[in-house]
């Protein structure tokens, strides 16, 4: 409960604690659907564990709920200017960054660190979400 707590306050979840890769995999351990999850590179500067954390989380939870997804992956990288988080669905596609919604907050987050994030999401195919973060914070 603790950690739902400071998810809803965007803040650290606990389950960082063990590091993005392990935090990940505890999302996607309790989907219905395979997830394949990577994570290539160097350690990620505190910021941007967060963020990468809670735009996969969303991406992924997303995916599950509402996409009619058979499967997720989920891939995060990093280069010495940026973390790249790639999370793509074979879903219904048609998502849409509505007013409100766990999308445009991520959107939000992620241009507050400088990033992007784009999102192609054709109907009847499917969905990817892709943000880049700067690393020079």
């Amino acid at each position: 409960m603790a950690e739902l707590r400071q998810i809803a306050h965007g803040l650290r979840p606990t389950s960082l604690d063990d590091g993005l890769p392990a935090a990940l995999a505890a999302i996607t351990r309790n989907l219905p659907i395979p997830v394949r999850l990577q994570v290539v590179g160097d350690e990620l500067p505190e910021q941007l564990i967060t963020t990468a954390y809670f735009v996969a989380a969303e991406a992924v939870v997303n995916a599950a709920k509402y996409a009619q997804a058979t499967r997720i992956g989920v891939q995060v990288t990093r280069s010495p200017e940026a973390v790249r988080i790639r999370v793509e669905d074979d879903g219904c596609g048609g998502a849409q960054a509505r007013p409100g919604s766990g999308l445009t907050g991520l959107t939000d987050r992620v241009v507050a660190l400088g990033g992007s994030l784009t999102m192609h999401s054709p109907a009847g195919a499917g969905t990817a979400i892709e943000v880049v973060l700067p690393c020079g914070l």
